[in-house]
């Protein structure tokens, strides 16, 4: 799939994407505020770009003038029964060299055009780490409605984490 925006493209990951990749996977920040996998094994982020380009519904976000990739955005199926259908999760993550310019806006507008239009999706969800209010206000503006709290506990860890759900209907 390629989605062509102003600033950005949403497209397919290639293996040429690994350098930028790595420094997504490499950065715990992104593992800490967006969920994404955290690795500083080169091989390990290897193997991940991989499944990335394999899964159905994760695209790079890549600018629009070079093609160098700048961050990641994926449009998951929420489940396979009838009701979660024609629903997705939408989750992003933009490296921190491109944050506040706009383009996770412009790929998260893209996204959503694409949902609601190409596949008829009546439903976007998004969640956001509960301490990550920069993806919440952006959500927000896109008119996504704050929804629930969740705890997203790691069984037999201890471990909590606090996240924040948000929908956007069509």
């Amino acid at each position: 799939m390629t989605l062509i925006g102003r600033n950005v493209i949403i497209r397919n990951f290639e293996m040429s994407d690994l350098e930028q990749f790595l420094e997504l996977v490499q950065d715990k920040n992104n593992h800490e505020l967006a969920g994404l996998e955290y690795t500083e094994d080169v091989n390990f982020g290897r193997d991940l770009l991989d499944m990335y380009r394999r899964r159905d519904g994760s695209y790079t976000i890549a600018l629009a003038g070079n093609n160098k990739m700048i961050g990641i955005i994926e449009l998951n199926k929420r489940g396979e029964s009838t009701e979660l259908l024609l629903t997705r999760e939408m989750g992003f993550v933009i490296d921190r060299k491109f944050r506040h310019q706009g383009y996770a806006k412009e790929a998260v507008g893209l996204m959503i055009n694409y949902g609601f239009k190409n596949l008829q999706l009546t439903e976007i969800w998004a969640s956001t780490e509960k301490d990550n209010p920069i993806p919440q206000g952006l959500l927000e503006k896109l008119d996504f409605k704050y929804i629930y709290e969740a705890d997203q506990a790691l069984p037999y860890t201890g471990q909590h984490n606090l996240v924040k759900y948000y929908l956007l209907k069509k």
